[in-house]
């Protein structure tokens, strides 16, 4: 008993007060470094995004005798859901 008369009380909860709060700045402290490292990868794939589209837009291309078609023009049909293939497995 003499011996958890000696801890000085105040102490230990200044002390855990203490860790609480330098617990909760390296919380916030990882949490900015994320952050910051999520945006940098998010701009430099805009960049990477901008270069590329660049470059395509350029028609310097190898084979610059095919015509590309639009994304938005192309059709993109699944195998299995074809009239031909639906009539075959009957």
């Amino acid at each position: 008993m003499a011996l958890l008369l000696r801890f000085n009380v105040p102490l230990q909860v200044v002390a855990a007060f203490a860790i609480f709060i330098f617990g909760y700045l390296a919380l916030f402290v990882s949490l900015l470094t994320f952050l910051a490292i999520a945006r940098g990868l998010y701009e430099g794939a805009k960049r990477v995004r901008a270069y590329a589209l660049r470059a395509a837009s350029e028609n310097d291309s190898i084979s610059s005798d095919i015509k590309m078609p639009a994304p938005r023009e192309q059709r993109f049909v699944v195998p299995a859901l074809t009239p031909k293939a639906i009539d075959s497995s009957l």
